[in-house]
């Protein structure tokens, strides 16, 4: 099910041209065949620039999951993100959450879901822009596999993954057991619009970021725990 998580108005500033130019995915970033999740990959056509040398498998380098705990801010460093994380419900037709116009600035999680670091899929849905400009999630297209995201938690630990796949979808074709379907470890998926944008409807497609856990650490100071490989938290 398609998700309306970008916002634009009429007569755009420089802002909104920038996020707007953002809205979609880099070349290289999708790989469908690295993503551990149910149902077939999408066809090279559901994604931009799709590389067939990059599709790789699902990683073996993942994280025990931790024990369940709610997220509270979300950082992706490689695009200097870094907003905060509420709970929410499905929308009335249930469809994930998508944040008001009021929290463009903020991440919305499906409380009713997994929590970042437990076993399964989380989901994060953030707006792409707003009429004033960027929000919280713009730039996700460009993100690259091999990437980090941290997830703090209101146990005071961070959860970190690692992205193995950027992918674009039709909003009237989005592949709902790809991404919201069961997976046996701990995974996130980061959800915003992206695509062509009319005046009328608004974008057409979605972006999804998928990741896997990769390590944690304590907010006390501790070391990082992690499976050791890639893309953990380390040294």
């Amino acid at each position: 099910m398609g998700l309306l998580a970008g916002i634009l108005g009429p007569d755009p500033d420089d802002g909104v041209r920038e996020a707007r130019a953002s809205s979609s995915i880099a070349e290289g970033v999708s790989r469908p065949g690295a993503v551990d999740a149910p149902g077939a990959a999408p066809d090279a056509g559901s994604t931009a620039d799709l590389d067939q040398s990059l599709t790789g498998e699902p990683s073996s380098v993942v994280a025990p999951p931790l024990m369940r705990s709610a997220p509270t801010r979300v950082r992706i460093p490689q695009l200097a993100t870094d907003v905060e994380v509420f709970g929410a419900d499905l929308a009335p037709d249930g469809a994930p959450p998508s944040p008001s116009v009021e929290d463009a600035m903020r991440a919305a999680w499906y409380a009713g879901g997994v929590a970042p670091g437990e076993r399964g899929a989380a989901i994060l849905v953030g707006h792409l822009d707003t009429y004033d400009g960027p929000a919280a999630f713009a730039g996700l297209g460009s993100l690259r596999p091999g990437e980090n995201i941290e997830i703090d938690r209101a146990d005071g630990t961070t959860a970190v993954f690692t992205v193995d796949s950027v992918e674009q979808y039709p909003k009237t074709d989005f592949p709902d057991e790809r991404v919201y379907g069961s997976v046996d470890t701990p995974q996130l998926r980061l959800i915003t619009c992206g695509g062509r944008w009319t005046q009328d409807g608004g974008y057409d497609s979605n972006i999804v970021a998928y990741a896997r856990l990769t390590g944690s650490s304590s907010g006390s100071g501790g070391q990082p725990q992690g499976s050791g490989g890639p893309g953990t938290t380390g040294p």
